[in-house]
């Protein structure tokens, strides 16, 4: 039995987003991976959104014995995910609507199955919030979200 899906799920959601079709061409990260240092599209799968330290926070979980008795309980996690929008031009606007096209993608590969293949009873995309960057390499807007499960284990 496992002590956690946690690890499982994180995996699902990279496989799920490397396999939409809407996020083509978008580079998909497992955490700190993450590189800004050019233009382009990115999701980065369990990270917080920090690019100013090496160290970021992907995620929780929590479990419960909640009426399954010993055997079994219920985990609740989230996964904190980062994505990333930059071109190399100054225009935020253009930016901001393709960072909420990019969210619009990964909640569609979450949405085609909520269990990721039964790793989980079910998720979803629960929160965002926007970043504005203007750097030497142009504007770039990002989105920190959450995607929720829940699972038996």
């Amino acid at each position: 039995m496992a002590t956690s899906v946690w690890s499982s799920f994180s995996e699902a959601v990279i496989a799920a987003f490397k396999a939409q079709a809407d996020l083509t061409g978008v580079r998909i990260f497992d955490g700190i991976e993450i590189d800004l240092s050019y233009p382009g599209d990115a999701i980065a799968v369990g990270h917080d959104g920090n690019l100013d330290t090496d160290e970021v926070y992907p995620g929780t979980f929590k479990q419960e014995y909640k009426q399954l008795g010993a055997i079994s309980k219920f985990e609740d996690g989230t996964l904190t995910c980062f994505l990333w929008s930059s071109n190399g031009i100054a225009n935020i606007t253009a930016r901001r609507e393709r960072a909420l096209a990019l969210l619009a993608g990964a909640e569609k590969a979450i949405r085609a199955d909520v269990s990721l293949g039964g790793v989980v009873m079910y998720s979803g995309i629960e929160s965002s919030q926007f970043i504005y960057r203007q750097t030497t390499l142009g504007a770039g807007v990002g989105l920190i979200f959450t995607i929720t499960y829940r699972a038996k284990i």
